[in-house]
């Protein structure tokens, strides 16, 4: 197990933070938190089981699943955030928005927003269809954007987010990426931080978030000749 020679790599030497979704098992909670991963964590998850966390409203998988947005399961995990201590609250949590829905999700993100401010920084999850003069406006009011909906939109104009987001005084969060191109594509476009689920499946999906992640040299330098990019 190369996680603690790669200790000191995942807290300092990448600029990207990763965030790893949830898991059960205590031999991998150990691993990720060896690691310096943080853990997205759905709508549903709580109490999260490793920090620092983000906290998702779980539109996704709602999408992915073919139903509705559970409003009501999101309106109690905000009542249990809410009577967390501050040290304990996410690092940052999504607004809630619809998948792919374009300006429908950039209002119904708007509604909830003063819901939520005193909870945690808020990120503005962008989706198909939505361009920097929708957003610009309200830039103000959030702390970040979340690079949302379908792949190819999130590939076509991840960059310009960023590039948004940056100029805007913004951090900016890129949704699902795990593979190693899709990585790499995050590094290049100065995403602050991604999340996946990839790596929680195998140890060579989480190798290979590691490699994608570090920095050729200093990844070397760290595991020596053990593991392989």
């Amino acid at each position: 197990d190369g996680a603690p020679r790669l200790r000191a790599w995942a807290l300092q030497g990448t600029a990207v933070k990763g965030f790893v979704g949830q898991t059960r098992s205590a031999k991998l909670i150990a691993r990720l938190e060896a690691l310096g991963f943080g853990e997205a964590t759905q709508r549903g998850e709580l109490p999260p089981r490793r920090r620092p966390w983000f906290w998702d409203n779980g539109a996704y998988r709602d999408w992915k699943a073919g139903i509705a947005w559970n409003r009501d399961a999101y309106v109690a995990d905000m009542q249990v955030v809410s009577l967390m201590a501050p040290a304990d609250r996410p690092a940052f949590l999504v607004v809630p928005d619809v998948v792919a829905g374009g300006l429908e999700s950039l209002r119904i993100s708007l509604a909830w927003l003063f819901a939520l401010r005193d909870l945690a920084p808020a990120y503005l999850a962008v989706q198909d269809g939505m361009e920097a003069e929708h957003v610009v406006r309200h830039a103000g009011h959030y702390d970040g954007i979340f690079v949302g909906g379908t792949l190819p939109w999130k590939i076509q104009t991840g960059g310009g987010w960023v590039a948004f987001a940056h100029r805007h005084g913004l951090l900016c969060h890129v949704g699902r990426v795990g593979t190693f191109p899709r990585v790499r594509w995050a590094r290049r476009i100065g995403a602050d931080s991604i999340d996946s689920c990839l790596p929680l499946w195998s140890d060579g999906n989480l190798d290979r978030f590691l490699c994608a992640l570090a920095d050729d040299a200093q990844l070397e330098l760290s595991i020596g000749q053990e593991h392989s990019c």
